[in-house]
């Protein structure tokens, strides 16, 4: 099998120039101490499981504590009444397009997941509507590009320069794929090499997604429609890093725009289920609390529950905050790690609302799968306002679950509907009944902005389900900080996040945060990355 395949996802970057953060030598010794475990794996979301199916795969004893009841993090669904809710995950990369078989398939089918769940491709990849457009867009590169040279021929040549930008860039992101295995001195030399080998990733490195539609097109209609990903990335269009949308967008239109049978949960139990099979032990309600560190080296871990477990080695699926400041203490990090960790800016989180209806919207000819409805073309302007709870004057993705074509959603006659907008998470108040009024007002809100595309979402009699959740939400469930699930803003400067290996030389991360960027085949990526380490610290291939 090409195993450079499983780089090719989201998360492209993971592979990229230059380590952020310091870690010091990359040439780690094998850990020789005696232990409960080759590996502990600390949070069982997607980052955590792929890690411990990776890991367990090649012979090593895992155990994965997860706080939760069940694994999967924000890769996990919930029942209301009929209706079950996928929490987060709206569409994915990497999974098969046209029978293909993509990127995500690969990773799955090296944990030995694949054949454990069921990836189906969806029939679009998004609808676009700001004032005066309203597009729908295929799932692959020649619908897209077809759809956007009917509503504007002028700008064919650009449409074409950006499908050439987007590959060029994938291809040059590829020859880079094993830079974070590489030794100091041969990452030096490829860095080096950099502006002759991969001209693309060097040309755009440093600029942003906006400098990237005004090198391709004119018209600020066709910019606005082909940056409306900007929805699912964070940052507004002008302070994106411009690798992202070049990278995700080949991967989405090559690779396919996909989701899983049976919501993420399927996902994350076919993990889950790979890690037991394989001899290695998951235990969720396990709260890990401490790190243990002894002569500079992570021995085990202890639990809020009083339990100890040791290791040879610990990878950590938790924000850096969290591992760093919490778990081990920052006592025990280099300087120049915690000042360039504090100095990195964090995403946004979001809030939204998940409803089921007691009507058929796709009967009512609402067929799409996504909708994103902007009240201005203006990115910054949306982006701050959804920030400070203005959501009258925001932005609104509308995924009708409903339109999937599976079944455990919604039963017949009735639709799952879910609005996500950003947020942050210093706007909720922390008294409760202050908070509550709040999330009540602006859930409303939220509903009315996306009645100026479906008015049924607004219909009292037609809501059976309504339910809310905010950034307080997504902290209390994941424990991330601000209740971010996104990482770092993925702006020029901070494109590159933080390496999966840590100062500390047995300890790793592989959460969002990490090396690659964000999105459920992402945090897969950056869990077989940490494996990976580990793995070539062992000597296994």
């Amino acid at each position: 099998m090409r195993r450079y395949i499983i780089c090719a996802s989201m998360s492209i970057l993971t592979l990229a120039l230059a380590l952020s953060i310091p870690v010091g030598c990359s040439k780690k010794s094998r850990p020789t101490h005696r232990a409960d475990y080759d590996v502990i794996i600390i949070g069982g979301g997607m980052g955590g499981l792929s890690a411990a199916a990776h890991l367990a795969s090649k012979n090593l004893k895992v155990l994965l504590l997860e706080q939760h009841s069940k694994v999967g993090g924000c890769t996990t669904n919930f029942r209301r009444g009929v209706f079950t809710f996928d929490a987060s995950l709206h569409e994915m990369a990497g999974g098969l397009s046209g029978g293909k078989y993509g990127a995500l398939y690969q990773l799955l089918d090296i944990a030995g997941v694949r054949n454990k769940v069921e990836i189906y491709e969806l029939p679009h990849f998004y609808r676009s509507i700001y004032p005066g457009i309203d597009i729908r867009m295929p799932n692959n590169w020649e619908g897209y590009k077809k759809a956007l040279k009917e509503r504007w021929p002028e700008e064919s040549e650009g449409i074409e320069k950006y499908h050439r930008l987007c590959s060029g860039l994938f291809g040059d992101i590829m020859t880079l794929r094993n830079l974070f295995r590489y030794g100091r001195f041969g990452e030096l030399v490829t860095k080096m090499l950099v502006p002759l080998r991969q001209r693309i990733f060097f040309a755009w490195m440093d600029k942003t997604a906006g400098d990237l539609m005004d090198e391709c097109f004119t018209g600020e209609e066709i910019k606005a429609v082909v940056s409306q990903m900007w929805m699912y990335f964070g940052a507004p269009v002008h302070e994106q890093t411009a690798l992202l949308p070049l990278a995700a967008t080949e991967v989405f239109l090559t690779d396919g725009v996909s989701h899983i049978k049976g919501t993420s949960q399927a996902l994350s139990n076919a993990y889950a289920d790979r890690i037991r099979e394989l001899g290695g032990v998951v235990k969720t309600d396990s709260l890990v609390t401490r790190i243990i560190i002894e002569d500079g080296m992570a021995k085990g871990v202890e639990t809020e529950s009083g339990d100890r477990y040791t290791a040879r080695y610990i990878v950590s699926n938790t924000d850096p905050y969290q591992m760093v400041f919490k778990l081990v203490g920052e006592e025990y990090f280099p300087e120049d790690y915690l000042e360039r960790l504090k100095e990195l800016k964090p995403a946004n989180s979001l809030f939204g609302v998940y409803m089921g209806l007691n009507i058929d919207l796709k009967k009512r000819g609402y067929t799409d799968t996504e909708i994103f409805y902007s009240t201005s073309r203006v990115t910054r302007l949306l982006y701050d306002n959804m920030m400070k709870g203005d959501y009258k004057n925001g932005a609104v993705s509308i995924a009708m679950y409903s339109n999937y074509g599976d079944p455990i959603y919604a039963p017949p006659g009735k639709s799952n509907v879910v609005l996500t907008a950003f947020s942050a998470y210093k706007i909720w108040p922390e008294d409760r009944v202050a908070y509550q009024k709040m999330k009540e007002e602006k859930m409303k809100e939220l509903i009315q902005l996306a009645a100026r595309v479906v008015p049924e979402l607004a219909v009292p009699g037609y809501i059976e389900v309504k339910e809310g959740y905010t950034p307080r939400t997504i902290a209390r469930y994941t424990m991330n900080r601000g209740g971010i699930p996104y990482g770092f803003y993925i702006s020029p400067e901070q494109w590159q996040k933080i390496p999966n290996a840590t100062p500390i030389d047995n300890l790793f991360i592989a959460s969002n945060w990490s090396q690659g960027w964000f999105g459920v085949a992402n945090c897969q990526l950056n869990g077989w990355m940490a494996a990976r380490l580990i793995m070539d610290i062992e000597g296994i291939e």
